[in-house]
């Protein structure tokens, strides 16, 4: 057999492959979306002070992170119950159910809230200085609706395999918002707040695209609430909600206790690792989105069991080449002064920062297991557990070492989230299979 030929062979099965395409496709644009965020990295660095950086990555990692939590978890059954009925009308009507719930229950918590002022006691729990918080009020009330919808539209195309809508959708984003913010902070930063001008832009953008995409879900879904939909969606999405709920302490205590213990000039440099960091879970979600359908739709779990060993192999050799690049990356940016030398302990977290990644985005693989199971309570009760380890080690580690203590807290937690996860769904497999 000839090279060519030879080579022809090997990568024929990846060429078929339904996951291999679908990744792709969606991944390039993923990966766009990332890079133009690098790309501009060092245009908002100089755009801003490095306290407004840190104030402002603070403030979004806020409301990204409840809104994990304001999708009450719902994502789930969509992803689940979706490709179980075949029928247009019957998928229409689980649809229409799910994001009925969700527009109630998502008033239910945000209007008492802002109602009865609320969020300035929670603001007053995450903040140890006056930030002037009555400013960015509105931004971030619209920022976490905003963020909400995103990411119930963004699952609802990957669910329902529109990906050029998804492709468009994402394009339409990347251009619009980043080309609105530098405009705006050019010529608007020293009469207004950066921050205010960088939340207030980038969610009024948000709602304005997702107003014109959300027209593809609108046609497919059927007016008709069906309450044996919602109760069973609820049964399925509560315990990952309450998950998600203990996700926010695992999560973003390290965040949160650095904010107490140290400035926003050090919350800056955290996240700008964090921001580099951030490019294995964009890559794995992006893939997760991909293979998550595929694996429910599976019902011979000997195949989900073996394709998922392989993958787990091949996803953290990747990880770990992709990290040492990024390294380099920031290296060679910082020594070329393309971002400010005054970020130069970023280089020293990154690495910790990566490998806590790492570990962060391997997780799902196994929760995915729990889903197709319907056993997802089990990731509240691991959630508890470990809500406990991560607290305890961030009053321990993060007074005395800063960044460095909160990036340890991260990789710890995330290392302990795979490891207790992997001996679980080990156990319930060999059961299933007994």
């Amino acid at each position: 057999m000839n090279a060519a030929r030879w080579v022809r062979v090997r990568i024929a099965p990846y060429r078929e492959s339904i996951l291999i395409k679908r990744l792709f496709a969606v991944l390039s644009i993923d990966i766009l979306v990332k890079l133009s965020g690098m790309l501009l990295l060092p245009v908002y660095l100089r755009l801003m002070t490095q306290d407004e950086y840190g104030l402002y990555n603070y403030l979004i990692s806020i409301i990204l992170t409840f809104s994990m939590v304001f999708n009450f978890g719902l994502y789930i059954p969509m992803s689940k119950f979706y490709h179980d009925h075949t029928d247009a009308g019957e998928r229409g009507e689980l649809l229409f159910t799910i994001f009925a719930l969700l527009a109630f229950v998502l008033t239910a918590v945000l209007l008492p809230v802002y109602l009865f002022r609320w969020d300035y006691r929670i603001v007053k729990i995450l903040f140890k200085n006056e930030i002037g918080y009555d400013s960015y009020r509105g931004a971030i009330l619209l920022a976490v609706i905003a963020s909400v919808c995103n990411f119930m539209l963004t699952n609802f195309f990957y669910t329902s395999e529109k990906i050029s809508n998804l492709k468009r959708y994402n394009i339409w984003r990347i251009i619009c918002i980043n080309l609105f913010n530098v405009g705006l902070l050019l010529l608007y930063r020293s009469k207004v707040s950066s921050v205010l001008i960088r939340l207030a832009c980038t969610y009024i953008v948000e709602m304005v695209i997702f107003s014109l995409f959300v027209r593809s879900f609108i046609r497919e879904a059927r007016p008709r609430f069906r309450k044996e939909t919602a109760v069973s969606s609820l049964k399925l999405a509560l315990p990952v909600m309450i998950s998600a709920m203990f996700g926010i302490v695992i999560n973003f205590n390290d965040k949160f206790f650095l904010e107490k213990y140290s400035s926003f000039k050090d919350l800056s440099y955290y996240f700008l690792a964090v921001a580099c960091a951030s490019l294995i879970p964009l890559v794995f979600t992006s893939f997760q989105n991909a293979w998550l359908p595929l694996f429910l739709k599976e019902k011979d779990i000997r195949k989900n069991i073996e394709k998922t060993k392989k993958l787990l192999i091949r996803l953290f050799l990747g990880f770990v080449g992709l990290s040492i690049l990024m390294i380099l990356f920031l290296k060679i940016v910082l020594v070329l002064g393309i971002i400010q030398s005054k970020y130069n302990e970023t280089i020293y977290i990154l690495p910790i920062l990566l490998l806590s990644q790492i570990f962060s985005a391997l997780v799902p693989l196994y929760t995915n297991y729990l889903i197709y199971f319907e056993k997802t309570y089990i990731t509240s009760i691991t959630g508890f557990a470990l809500c406990g380890v991560s607290i305890g080690l961030s009053l321990l580690l993060i007074p005395r070492f800063g960044v460095y203590g909160a990036a340890a807290v991260s990789l710890t937690s995330n290392a302990s989230y795979l490891l207790i996860y992997y001996f679980i769904i080990k156990a319930n497999l060999n059961k299933s299979l007994s």
